[in-house]
This record gives C-alpha cells, sequence and structure tokens, in this order.
C-alpha cells in the first residue's frame, strides 16, 4: 500500500477547498436563478421586483468570485445549479405561489436563504475551506443571512 498518496486526516488539500467552494457555487447559482425568475413574475409596479433584481446582481458577482477563486487554485468551477437542494425546490415553488399569495412567496423566500446561509456556515466550520475561501464564503453567508432577516421582517408586514 502507497500511503504517500493518502489523504493525512485533518490536513487541508486544494481539492477539498475546490470541492467544497462548488457545493456552495451550485446553491448560489440555485438562489440567483430564483431572483431571476421572482423578478419575471413580479410585474413592474411590484415594489420587490428592485429588490430581487439587486439580490440576483450581487449573487452573481459572489458566484463570479468564487468561480475565479476555484480556477487560480487549477479547479473547474461550477457553473450549474443542483436539481435536489432545498433551495432550488423551493425557487421553483415560487412563482406558482407569487401570483396568489405574496405572504406565501415572501416565506419561500426567506426559508431558502435561510438553508443557504446554514449550508454556506457548515461549509465554514468542516475545515476544508483556505483563509481566502472562507472570506469569499463569510461574504456569501453574510449576505445571506441578511437576505433571509429582510424577507422575514417583510412577511412579518405583510
Amino acid at each position: 500500500m502507497d500511503i504517500t498518496n493518502t489523504p493525512t486526516p485533518g490536513v487541508l488539500t486544494k481539492e477539498d477547498t475546490i470541492e467544497e467552494l462548488n457545493d456552495v457555487t451550485r446553491l448560489l447559482i440555485d438562489s440567483q436563478r430564483g431572483y431571476e425568475a421572482a423578478c419575471e413574475e413580479c410585474d413592474d409596479s411590484f415594489a420587490l421586483r428592485r429588490e430581487f433584481q439587486e439580490r440576483a446582481q450581487r449573487r452573481s458577482q459572489y458566484i463570479k468570485e468564487v468561480q475565479n477563486y476555484v480556477r487560480s487554485l487549477g479547479g473547474e468551477p461550477s457553473t450549474h445549479g443542483t436539481m435536489r437542494g432545498a433551495v432550488h425546490r423551493g425557487w421553483m415553488n415560487f412563482a406558482n405561489i407569487f401570483r396568489d399569495d405574496e405572504e406565501g412567496a415572501i416565506k419561500s423566500v426567506e426559508n431558502g436563504e435561510s438553508f443557504l446561509a446554514n449550508r454556506i456556515e457548515d461549509a465554514l466550520h468542516d475545515g476544508q475551506l483556505d483563509s481566502t475561501g472562507e472570506a469569499l464564503m463569510r461574504k456569501c453567508c453574510d449576505d445571506a443571512k441578511a437576505s433571509a432577516r429582510f424577507f422575514d421582517m417583510l412577511e412579518d408586514a405583510v
């Protein structure tokens, strides 16, 4: 048995960092697409349209930053979302809910953002990220938490 190729427990590898970043990137892509879908479902007079647009643009920027960092590590960045993620399923239901139930739509967004923030926190705590990856994920996590709080407050107001 050749143990030189066996990873040492507790030792971070670039592959670990790349894998973790790509896992979160897929969820960020789901979130961005969800915000874009929400914009399509809103008419121009709906007050949240601009909010959805701004959040989609921020997610797009975060995705690019993480993808660029993955490339700098020598990896191939994720460029697609995941069909299995709870964020994606929540967003898929958004269009149907949105037409009939504003409160339900807002709750769907808040749930998706909370899921995303929790997943990023898991990534931050599992020890698979280097310092640059952690910094990128903290920025994404802070934004997801802020979004969840915003939509939670909005839900309370509706």
